[in-house]
């Protein structure tokens, strides 16, 4: 055998050793994914399943049902790989890690979030996140009321991305708000709009929206208070007449949950007159009865936010003592309403607060149970675009 013979056998016994070789790395690499895999879903079916997320302040996704129907359409698939990704062992940490990796990337927004100039994280709303038949049939249904009740009113409050568009990375646009209000103003009647957006604009710089939470302050719900009670002829109770008092200093609210990482604490502040008037409370049928409308103990649990009312309840009934009239308030609203609600409060001897999520009765029959004044729709403009439960509102 020749030196060229023994160059190409050599050659030839390389690459078959270096091919060899390459299919026990990839053997190797299959072999580990596949046990990371069953491993991490043997834990996910061996756990208890978990039904709500502390770290992330939200319901999970329910198991999905096996059905013939769901698996050829691909709903069970697409929905299963959600809900193994929100049972996925330690999530909250690898959320945390992920968005810290997209950062030093230079990434300016992770997992519908942008991160923001002065310790704001803003929430990424395009106009491709929403179902938009869905947005016109609760505007028309909205629309339909008001014209029904002419005692009624609506306010929507634009997202924390619109009104602090300042706060947002170069070239970031909160879109579906404007498209929202657009088709909201050619569609309701006009006169029946309470339209804030301008007078939340005007105190941009001032603390009106929580920097880790998608809710206003309780600042940004006062001067949306004054607009709404100078609308109803009402003179607004000046922001002298309140103690302002800081109840906790570091709320990290439901944006932060969604990157775990950025923002600075929040402070909530209670709003209360100076001259408090006594009130009485009866949640849900006299399921509940407070003396105030701050559950303070909630400061201590998962969400502090919920110390506005203890937290978003079906109904709340709300009587003044020594209140001249006896005018009654229906207030329908989002999350949005809870710390805005004892501001409208003072205005009437009886207030009662709606929330249709938790309600299984259409609102013309809660009007028959609860005789209304007046009537306030209040709703966050994102919430509402989403919420499938203004169908109640006829």
């Amino acid at each position: 055998m020749d030196m060229k013979e023994m160059k190409e056998q050599n050659s030839g016994n390389n690459k078959r050793k270096g091919q060899a070789q390459g299919r026990v790395r990839c053997f190797c690499f299959v072999t580990i994914v596949l046990l990371l895999l069953s491993g991490c879903s043997l834990w996910i079916h061996l756990t208890p399943e978990k039904t709500y997320s502390s770290e992330e302040r939200r319901m999970l996704l329910e198991r999905p049902k096996l059905t013939k129907k769901s698996v050829l359409r691909g709903k069970f698939q697409m929905k299963y790989e959600t809900y193994l990704g929100e049972q996925f062992p330690k999530r909250a940490q690898l959320v945390t890690l992920r968005t810290k990796l997209l950062r030093l990337l230079g990434e300016r927004d992770a997992n519908g979030v942008y991160f923001g100039k002065d310790g704001y994280l803003l929430e990424q709303y395009r106009a491709q996140d929403f179902d938009w038949k869905q947005v016109k049939k609760n505007i028309r249904l909205t629309a339909a009321f008001l014209e029904q009740y002419p005692n009624a009113k609506a306010m929507f409050v634009p997202t924390k991305s619109s009104v602090m568009s300042s706060k947002l990375p170069m070239f970031a646009q909160a879109e579906a708000d404007s498209r929202f209000f657009a088709l909201a103003e050619k569609q309701m009647p006009k006169d029946r709009q309470i339209l804030v957006s301008d007078v939340l604009k005007a105190h941009e710089q001032e603390y009106i929206y929580y920097r880790t939470d998608h809710h206003w302050t309780t600042l940004g719900a006062y001067y949306a208070y004054t607009a709404w009670a100078e609308s109803m002829g009402f003179t607004p109770l000046p922001a002298q007449q309140f103690t302002v008092t800081p109840v906790s200093s570091t709320f990290f609210g439901t944006t932060y949950a969604k990157v775990r990482t950025g923002g600075r604490a929040d402070t909530i502040h209670l709003y209360e007159q100076n001259k408090t008037p006594t009130y009485t409370f009866e949640y849900n049928n006299g399921e509940t009865e407070l003396d105030s409308f701050y559950d303070l103990s909630k400061l201590k649990g998962d969400d502090p936010y919920s110390v506005f009312f203890g937290g978003n309840q079906a109904i709340a009934d709300i009587s003044k003592e020594g209140a001249k009239g006896k005018k009654t308030l229906l207030m329908i609203k989002d999350s949005f309403g809870n710390c805005f609600a004892p501001f409208a409060a003072s205005h009437y001897a009886r207030t009662i607060v709606i929330d249709l999520r938790y309600v299984n009765l259409p609102v013309s029959k809660l009007l028959k149970i609860y005789p209304a004044d007046d009537i306030l729709i209040l709703y966050n403009s994102a919430q509402f675009m989403k919420d499938k439960d203004i169908s109640k509102l006829k």
